[in-house]
Formats: structure tokens, sequence, C-alpha cells
């Protein structure tokens, strides 16, 4: 960004322009979350901050020493993770300023959450609010407010845990803040503490968020506890890499960390709440009874047409896992997952052997995670599936499921989105009434993220994966 990338538009608001590649540093930066809530957060605060750094340095240089983050990278990922806004220090440690951006058009209110207010070791001194607009690549700072004028003037909102302050009480002139810097001019403001935690209620506090989503962790525990917890470098950076998108090559390694701790479970833990595989044949002396007659087992051997392989693995990989037959069944779809290179032949053939054997190498690696898409869902729970398969030394195969719980149907228009790691949609899925179950199969190179979005009404949860 330069002077020539800044127009007043307005005389009373500060209008600043970001380049494409200003974009694109923000974007790899919002590449390090989860969910596409925060990865847009992530996104608009370093855009905003990051610029107004830049403008602040090149306008006001003779007046302050230097604006900058407060924070280091890592720091800011988990802030930015559960709060908006980003602080930045003026003179070196001497006064606070938290830019609050937000993507919206209704300015009547400024919304900054309760942390930035009621955390001692975080509470800002100037706020600024900045309308985003990704769109047409501008930001504008329309005003700055204090603590004090925050605290005497704006009104508190219990469920967002937001103060809210009327717009007519923000100061237009973005120069005053470092006039007040310059002469010292700003009011020394009393605060009251918050109450101190040791390590061991900290720890608790910290498990109380096991298996609590992303968006409602900050809203699990009382603010004193979550402040306590936020406050915390530590606790804060182990919250936020606890979020950290799903790494699926990491399962092909039996290292099921990450996962567990962002409440995943092992498929054969759910297996009594799923519906898994809804039938079964019948299974002669001599082989296995497809729906083109008897084929004998030793029959498969013999097989080298691609087609043929599908068919052999489609009927074995629903065997009863009492069958006299699962020995045998097993090592011929081993055979067939060593002679096809179909990726639909070989998750049939996957799927068989896992019910069969969960932990054959040839079964895939499979965890679910239960979902809950709020109250407009009533009493019907989801559990996500995700099955990973090696296809090749760079590239791996992704076997995506949703299944109701506990034998319900899935309600019709709920929809999934699958997108890749520019956030473009591949595939859509939607339910129609009486479904059981949303799939679809992909593969993907070692590395690339993707992103699964359910939505159901006005509700929408997102889950965050790494091939």
């Amino acid at each position: 960004m330069s002077l020539d990338l800044f127009t007043a538009f307005n005389s009373e608001d500060l209008w600043l322009k970001f380049s494409d590649k200003e974009y694109d540093i923000a974007m790899e930066k919002a590449k390090n979350f989860a969910s596409l809530a925060q990865q847009h957060q992530a996104l608009i605060n370093f855009l905003a901050s990051n610029c107004l750094i830049k403008w602040l340095n090149m306008t006001y240089g003779d007046l302050i020493r230097q604006v900058n983050f407060e924070f280091e990278e890592k720091d800011l990922f988990s802030i930015w993770q559960f709060v908006n806004g980003t602080p930045l220090i003026i003179n070196n440690l001497s006064r606070r300023l938290v830019v609050i951006p937000e993507e919206c058009e209704d300015l009547s209110e400024f919304n900054i959450p309760q942390e930035w207010l009621d955390i001692p070791q975080l509470r800002g001194d100037y706020f600024l609010p900045v309308q985003v607009n990704l769109e047409t690549g501008w930001l504008r700072f329309y005003g700055f407010t204090t603590y004090e004028y925050i605290k005497k003037y704006s009104y508190y909102n219990r469920y967002f845990a937001y103060y809210i302050l009327p717009e007519h009480f923000l100061d237009d002139d973005l120069n005053l803040i470092f006039l007040f810097e310059k002469y010292q001019l700003f009011n020394h403001v009393e605060y009251q503490a918050l109450p101190q935690f040791s390590s061991v209620e900290k720890r608790q506090f910290m498990e109380q968020l096991n298996n609590i989503e992303a968006s409602r962790v900050r809203h699990h525990l009382n603010f004193v506890q979550w402040a306590a917890l936020f406050a915390d470098k530590s606790c804060r950076l182990s919250l936020y890499k606890k979020y950290q998108p799903i790494s699926l090559g990491s399962w092909l390694e039996n290292n099921f960390y990450q996962a567990y701790s962002q409440g995943w479970q092992n498929l054969t833990d759910l297996m009594d709440s799923l519906n898994f595989i809804s039938s079964s044949p019948s299974v002669s002396s001599n082989g296995i009874v497809m729906r083109s007659g008897n084929v004998n087992l030793e029959y498969i051997y013999q097989i080298n047409d691609e087609k043929q392989l599908k068919v052999a693995a489609q009927r074995l990989s629903v065997l009863p896992t009492n069958s006299v037959h699962k020995n045998q069944v097993l090592q011929a779809l081993n055979y067939i997952m060593s002679r096809s290179h179909d990726d639909e032949t070989r998750w049939h053939a996957a799927e068989g052997i896992w019910r069969l054997e969960p932990n054959n190498p040839n079964a895939g690696l499979w965890c679910g995670k239960r979902l809950n898409l709020g109250l407009e869902m009533g009493d019907l729970s989801l559990a996500l599936v995700i099955g990973v398969l090696p296809k090749s030394d760079s590239q791996n195969s992704i076997f995506f499921r949703l299944y109701p719980t506990n034998n319900h149907l899935l309600p019709a228009n709920l929809k999934v989105q699958i997108m890749d790691e520019e956030t473009k949609v591949f595939k859509q899925l939607t339910s129609r009434e009486g479904d059981r179950i949303l799939q679809y199969k992909f593969w993907g190179n070692k590395g690339e993220f993707f992103w699964i979005q359910m939505s159901y009404h006005s509700t929408q949860l997102s889950e965050a994966f790494i091939i």
C-alpha cells in the first residue's frame, strides 16, 4: 500500500485501498484456521490492521515513534480464533489501539467484544471500527472511541458478550488519537481486576471445553473463567492448536491425538448409534451370492476385468461379520485391493475389510464426530464420518459420509458443500425426504486443504482438513 492508494471520499472518514497482493498475503494467513468463520475473521483483521499500520507510520511519523502489532503472529492467530479485534501498540507499549473490522452495511452500532474491555491485560485505550469491503478492496475507518466512552455510553449484550456503542458516540477525527499521544492528554483509567486462578483450576476449565465446537468455546464458561484462559498465552495457544484443521495424513500414521482432542472418535466407538450398512447378502457354502448368480470365491483370483472386480468387491463388502466365510472373504478382499486401481472398487473392498477386521492395513482409517446443528434440528444429531485410504505416494483418497444418529432419517434440504483450499465448492449435496445418508468420494494431493460445510436453514457448521 502507498499513499496514492488512499482516498477520502468523505472528509470525515479515512478510506484505504488494499492491493491484490495484500489480499493474497492475508488469505495465506487465514488458511491457519479450521472453520470458514474464523478464516474470514482472520482475513479481515489482518487486512485492516496491516494496512492501517502502514498508513499511520507514513502519515504520523513526526507525531509518534511507531505503531505496530502488539503480538507475534501465532499469538494473533490464537486471538482471532475466538475474538474479533487486533491490538496495536503506539509508542513502544505506551497505549493500546484495538482495530475491530466488520464486513457489514449497517454502521449504526459499534460492537466491541468484552475481552478488550474487561480483561486488564488486554484492555484497549482506543478502539477503531473498520468497515471492510472485500469485493471492492476498500477499508473504511469511520471514527474512533475510547475505553471511557464505551464504559459510559454503551450497553452490554450478555448473549454475545459484546459492548454495543451507538455510532453517534464515535469521534470522526482520527488525528485526535495522535495529538492525545503526543501531548499526553489521555486519562489514566481505573479498572476492576479479575479473580486469579491457579494452574489446576485453569486446567479444569480447559477440560470443560473438550468436545465443544470452536464457535461455542467463548460462551461455554462464565466470562471470568473464560477470561482467565484467554488472557493466559499458554492456555490460549493450546486452545488455538486444538481447533486447527484435522490432519488426515496423521491418521495414516496412526496418530489420532489431534482428532480425538477435537471430539473425533474411532468409528467402532460410534457404531452402536449409526446404521452403517443396512443390509447383508446371504452366503452359500461355495461362495457369495451375487445379484447375477453364484460366484465361487476362488473365481475372484482369476478376475482381471475392473468391472467384475468392482461387482465382487461390492457384494463381498456387506458380508455378515459372523460369517463362517470370514477369513476367505478377507483374503479375497485383500486380493482385490492389490489388483484394482479404481477408487470405487478399492473403497468397497476397504469397507468390507473394515467390517470384518477394522485394524487391517487395507481397511483404511475411519473416524467419526457427532455434530449438533442447534435447535432447528430438534432432537436429531448427526455424525460426520471420514475415511482415508492411500492412493499413491503423493495422493490420498477421501470418503465423506454424513449420518443421522439412532436410526433417524436425515431432514430434507440439509446441505453439504465440499470446498477446496480456495474455498471453491467442488461438490454440493442436498438431502431429500427419507434419505439415510449423504456421501461422496474424492481424492487430493497430500498437504492440500479442504472444507466440509453443513447447513440447515440458517445454521451452519464447518470442518477443515489437511489431506
